[in-house]
């Protein structure tokens, strides 16, 4: 179980599942934005566990850009691969093959090398170059944002060393029958999303800060 906390709150916010933030002052929505975007675990914004454990800035998934997001962005690439690596790892006999074809195809290239006018030379292949270079990535067909956003959460919820995902302003983008369905997803994921929105979502349970800095609990419709 995760909690937010911030200067605005008399008391922290659990985070279960899908949980939509509305703030309704601008000012306030767009400094808690930057918080996240900054986040560190000594900031004024906590995330934390039951435990009071502070979420690692490395543990965030922020996205503040639906539209402009890639999913196969380096930062989760590189992520994926240390996965993909860890997994390899469990299969000593598939691992110890894939090494020795890579030794040999270095020493090919080696002896190539050696032909070449020049002093050429060239270091092992690790795995995760290996990764890189048969261009491992993740097959995206979104045509919609709402189907990227499907994307996304089935991508975060196999990024293992990520606890939350923090959408920011995307529920504008949504049907009220889309959004169900996304969470949804999220439920059946067993995943921590926060939807930060600057208005309220109408429809749904939420909780939302009003201009007076009043926090409430607002009821599905």
């Amino acid at each position: 179980m995760m909690k937010i906390n911030f200067e605005m709150l008399d008391q922290p916010i659990e985070l279960a599942g899908a949980t939509i933030l509305t703030i309704e002052d601008t000012k306030i929505f767009a400094h808690l934005a930057k918080l996240f975007y900054q986040y560190q675990e000594e900031s004024e914004l906590r995330l934390f566990n039951e435990k009071q454990k502070s979420l690692k800035a490395t543990e965030l998934m922020l996205i503040t850009d639906v539209l402009g997001y890639d999913i196969n962005a380096a930062s989760t690439l590189k992520l994926i691969y240390a996965d993909l690596e860890l997994q390899l790892n469990e299969k000593p006999e598939v691992k110890s093959m894939i090494d020795k074809l890579t030794a040999t195809i270095g020493e090919m290239i080696g002896y190539e090398l050696l032909e070449h006018e020049l002093d050429l030379e060239c270091d092992e292949i690790t795995i995760i170059e290996l990764f890189k270079a048969l261009g491992i990535k993740i097959e995206t067909t979104s045509d919609t944002i709402f189907e990227k956003l499907v994307e996304i959460i089935q991508v975060f919820k196999n990024l293992t060393k990520k606890k939350i995902l923090v959408l920011i302003n995307v529920c504008s983008y949504l049907t009220v029958e889309e959004l169900t369905e996304l969470n949804n997803y999220i439920s059946l994921y067993n995943t921590t999303v926060l939807f930060l929105e600057p208005r309220k979502v109408e429809g749904f349970k939420q909780y939302v800060l009003d201009e007076d800095y009043f926090l409430s609990e607002v009821s599905e419709d």
